[in-house]
């Protein structure tokens, strides 16, 4: 598996002559020559596993790529690109979420059938790789591949076989895949070059998350020319806009809407978000939540659940809870103090790098 750092930018090109010796030129121009030839291996690496993966697709039966349950609008790119750039098709596990219609519906693009079995095919994974997050209907024999931009948490998917997995510490799988068809010489057609930018913008709330890389700005940019979209503000706010359209949905949908389960210190935690740009309206639901909250956590079973009202609007987060125990490990995660039955996290809006690490401390120290 092949963990790729963050990008960062070395100019090399100023020329080094005799007279700038004395300040240190030399060792500018090993240092560039280092970072120049380690580009190139990491270039060199990652195209070796590139054709290593497309050799090992090449010849698979009823291959399919698909995301975790709870597909959103980066797991349902990535199931689609995957499947351009490798081979197969694009399925889901669940329905499409009011963001994940609107792009397809915007983009033009074929929206993939959503399957309940997976008896039979091979499965490419992307977006996840977490057992608690994988249908239950795929046995982990049949997964040959996984791309994603994930940390590695308390419950991987236990596979007997070694497989191919691509994890980069990007701000969206769509991003890691955008990049894997440029290094192909692939070109995505319109409809899925604007679905890959969909799930960058999305994912990294235009560009503003924390989690957001240099490689996430790049190919934001590469698929919005490709795409023809010049205003890519504006398209990511009438993403926002259908994201933030819950007033019709039951307390019930919205928690599970963007829910995924985690396994923290051996406790099963569940962590959902509502990114939206009309905050107070749920904020104004917020008992039907804590009442949608609990009932989850008693149905599923699991240990903890915390819920976060995502204003990207003003880049902070409502911290919702079902019962005292889960408000002391919100808590413990954001500090501060309850107010009105809820907690203001600011600055916070982002559960791959904010939200889920604050809440596996908490209890990972209880």
């Amino acid at each position: 598996m092949k963990i790729y750092q963050p990008f960062q930018a070395v100019s090399c090109e100023r020329p080094i002559s005799r007279s700038n010796l004395r300040f240190g030129a030399v060792a500018v121009a090993v240092s560039c020559f280092a970072a120049s030839a380690a580009v190139a291996q990491e270039k060199a690496s990652s195209g070796a596993a590139l054709d290593y993966l497309q050799k090992e697709l090449a010849n698979r039966e009823n291959m399919v790529w698909t995301g975790h349950i709870n597909p959103d609008t980066d797991s349902l790119a990535g199931s689609m690109l995957a499947a351009f750039v490798h081979g197969g098709t694009s399925v889901l596990p669940g329905p499409l979420t009011p963001e994940s219609r609107f792009a397809i519906d915007v983009c033009g693009a074929d929206e993939p059938e959503v399957v309940e079995d997976f008896s039979g095919m091979s499965v490419g994974l992307v977006d996840f790789n977490q057992g608690t997050q994988l249908s239950s209907s795929i046995d982990p024999d049949s997964i040959v591949a996984i791309i994603d931009h994930h940390a590695i948490g308390g419950s991987p998917i236990n596979m007997p076989d070694v497989i191919s997995i691509e994890i980069r510490p990007w701000g969206s799988t769509a991003t890691v895949l955008a990049d894997q068809a440029q290094m192909l010489d692939i070109e995505l057609p319109v409809p899925l070059a604007c679905i890959g930018l969909s799930a960058i913008l999305s994912d990294t709330i235009n560009l503003t998350s924390p989690t957001t890389t240099d490689y996430d700005r790049k190919y934001a940019q590469v698929l919005s020319q490709r795409a023809g979209i010049e205003d890519t503000d504006k398209f990511a706010e009438n993403m926002l806009l259908a994201k933030s359209d819950l007033g019709g949905l039951p307390a019930k949908d919205i928690v599970l809407l963007d829910y995924k389960d985690f396994e923290f210190g051996g406790q099963k935690v569940g962590i959902g978000v509502a990114e939206t740009l009309t905050a107070q309206q749920l904020i104004n639901r917020r008992y039907e939540l804590k009442s949608a909250i609990q009932a989850r956590k008693k149905e599923s079973g699991i240990d903890h659940l915390i819920f976060a009202i995502v204003d990207t609007r003003d880049q902070k987060s409502y911290i919702l809870w079902g019962d005292d125990e889960d408000k002391d490990v919100a808590l413990a995660a954001f500090g501060g103090e309850a107010a009105d039955d809820m907690l203001v996290a600011d600055g916070v809006i982002s559960r791959k790098r904010q939200i889920g690490p604050a809440i596996q401390r908490a209890v990972e120290k209880q």
